[in-house]
């Protein structure tokens, strides 16, 4: 899992476990303020009802003295009490319960209204005896029961309310702690994973840093698997620079060594062409020797011309423009690649346009750019059974660049070799580019190719259809501008 997966992962579980603490939070809330409303109206029910015990008493009372004394004032007394005790009731009266208890009593108080309404004592204490008493016991009784059943509904509520406040606070801390022990596994997992890979690569590159090119082998699955392999790939090109560079040094040699053989063979040849030509001139026109030195003079010129064209590649690099000719320079870089192209049984066609400007050119450095060229249609066909041709072309093409027309000579090099894929055209030119081997090619050449034409103020581009269809390079060179 990617470290970026890893940090997603543990926020959608942190995002889960502080949703369900949110729900856990408003839950509890939502449940204490109904159990508060529940307990407010048990708190106003056990009020009245302790209003209505006390009224009731009191109305017993006043029954009492109204029997033992039959004064009219404790009659109004009761029923006045009993105008209030409605009032209890009716706020009361909310469950069957109290209406059953507000007819109950109503019964009573009819019963004393009897006592009141009836003239003679004796009646009114058989009644009292006989018929309110019971009432009331009963009344009472069942208010007694009323307020029982509150108390114990008031407590179980308390209990329930203490319960739910336990499982709340155990659920937070619950989810609390699920949290910090999610994010303290994954923190020190998403730790390790980049203290491990980060060191493994600073040791490789403290090893790199000592010149022991050494791949990275160590697998992981996060986003330092990338890194990893573009380390091994940047490992890779820096090996492959080395042994080019190491190659360059030895060509830088070979030149070297060309050049000092050129200048060896150089003083015998002017001797061997001097003396065939003085041989010449005193020979006669007619003697058949003649042909034999003329031989010895077109070998002996041939020979100084191949080494001239030596000792031109192998001078030294820097950018020093001379007047030339396009297509005499061509045809020294043909010389130079020609026992590869014979090795390979390649045939070269030629198209030169006659009618070339001079160009000032760096010899040396051109030289080498388009021998690049033909090297690389040489490997490109040279695992190719099908017929195998270099075409080489030069003309003169005009463009408009700036609202200025600019005359170009253009070279083309098509090929009949292996071809190149589409999407690797716009990669070429790119350094440590190859479809080769990388073991034998470094992929460099085409890189300095297009770097000695940009150093000319050219242009340098590539066309091919596709795989086994040939490649075709045009080299554009600007005329009569000052580089």
């Amino acid at each position: 899992m990617t470290i970026r997966n890893k940090l997603a992962s543990l926020f959608f579980v942190l995002l889960g476990l502080i949703f369900i603490l949110v729900i856990c939070l408003i839950t509890t809330l939502y449940l204490q303020r109904q159990y508060f409303l529940y307990y407010v109206d048990i708190q106003k029910s056990l009020t009245l009802l302790e209003s209505i015990i006390q009224n009731v008493s009191f109305q017993r009372l006043y029954f009492d003295y109204y029997i033992l004394f039959n004064d009219e004032k404790d009659k109004e007394n009761f029923t006045a009490i009993s105008d209030r005790i409605k009032n209890l009731y009716d706020e009361y009266k909310k469950s069957n319960e109290g209406k059953n208890l507000f007819l109950k009593y109503q019964a009573m108080t009819e019963v004393a209204n009897r006592v009141f309404d009836e003239s003679k004592r004796e009646r009114k204490v058989s009644i009292a005896m006989t018929e309110f008493l019971p009432k009331y016991e009963i009344v009472l009784t069942e208010l007694e029961n009323q307020r029982q059943k509150h108390n114990e509904e008031k407590m179980k509520l308390e209990r329930t309310v203490t319960l739910l406040t336990i499982v709340s606070w155990v659920i937070s801390i619950a989810v609390i702690l699920v949290a910090c022990f999610i994010i303290v596994t994954f923190g020190v997992r998403i730790y390790r994973s980049l203290t491990r890979s980060l060191r493994v690569i600073i040791d490789f590159a403290h090893t790199l840093s000592r010149g022991e090119y050494r791949n990275i082998f160590y697998s992981t699955d996060d986003e330092f698997a990338e890194v990893i392999s573009v380390f091994n790939y940047m490992v890779q090109n820096l090996k492959t620079l080395q042994a080019q560079i190491i190659q360059m040094d030895r060509l830088s040699n070979i030149g070297q060594l060309a050049g000092g053989i050129a200048h060896e063979l150089n003083n015998p040849l002017v001797g061997v062409l001097g003396q065939a030509q003085i041989l010449l001139e005193k020979l006669p026109a007619d003697s058949p020797l003649r042909e034999h030195v003329e031989k010895i003079e077109r070998a002996a010129r041939r020979c100084k011309e191949n080494v001239s064209k030596l000792l031109q590649f192998s001078r030294q690099k820097e950018y020093e423009y001379t007047e030339v000719d396009m297509n005499e320079l061509i045809k020294n870089v043909l010389f130079i690649a020609d026992s590869e192209l014979k090795a390979h049984d390649i045939q070269v066609i030629t198209m030169f346009s006659n009618d070339l400007p001079m160009l000032s050119l760096s010899i040396p450095h051109m030289q080498q750019a388009l021998l690049n060229i033909v090297n690389n249609a040489i490997q490109a066909m040279s695992e190719n059974t099908n017929k195998r041709i270099l075409y080489i072309k030069t003309y003169t093409v005009t463009s408009e660049e700036n609202n200025k027309l600019s005359k170009y000579i253009a070279v083309e090099f098509q090929d009949t070799g292996c071809g190149i894929e589409k999407q690797n055209l716009t990669s070429v030119f790119e350094p440590f580019f190859t479809t080769k081997d990388r073991n034998k090619f470094a992929g460099m050449g085409l890189a300095i190719t297009k770097d000695i034409i940009l150093h000319h103020k050219g242009k340098i581009s590539v066309f091919s259809e596709g795989i086994n269809k040939g490649a075709k390079f045009a080299i554009y060179l600007p005329c009569h501008e000052d580089k």
